[in-house]
């Protein structure tokens, strides 16, 4: 799937999707800082982080997000930003003296450190996109597990 294609409406997409095509939209169209796009005259310009989500999401830099995307949004920004060291609970912004930030405000801060590079977004969404497929996998074999001894009395090598 390109970045920029709409995913089928019963497809079920994880933050690990759209982290990963988040960044391979930065790394085709290009890194941007200060505002979502660098442009509003084309269709694929070059995006910040919160920017390359949405492309990844929505498709269009002009389209509004549906209730289902605003949440997939939100949740995926609330997962790269707890990746990179957002604290659950703080008492101003890091990057600038300001109120509290919700995660999408909190990684565009991130973005927008004059010394932040495409590369480093870049390793940042696909670290925290393997990390979201390595939690998920554990957590469906745990779940599992728990499905095969609903009773709980085996030992993690199978005995009694």
């Amino acid at each position: 799937m390109q970045p920029t294609q709409n995913p089928p409406a019963d497809l079920d997409v994880t933050p690990a999707d759209v982290l990963r095509c988040a960044a391979r939209y930065l790394h085709r169209h290009g890194f941007h800082q200060g505002d979502m796009f660098a442009s509003t005259t084309i269709l694929t310009p070059p995006a910040c982080a919160q920017g390359a989500v949405k492309m990844a999401i929505c498709g269009n830099p002009y389209a509004n997000y549906t209730l289902g995307q605003a949440a997939l949004f939100d949740l995926t920004m609330t997962v790269l930003a707890e990746h990179l060291g957002m604290p659950c609970y703080w008492d101003t912004d890091p990057f600038m003296d300001k109120e509290p930030a919700t995660a999408a405000e909190w990684v565009a801060d991130w973005n927008d450190d004059r010394d932040r590079t495409a590369e480093q977004v870049i390793t940042a969404m696909t670290a925290t996109a393997n990390d979201w497929d390595h939690i998920r996998l554990v957590i469906t074999s745990l779940a599992i597990s728990a499905a095969d001894d609903p009773d709980g009395d085996r030992t993690q090598d199978g005995a009694q």
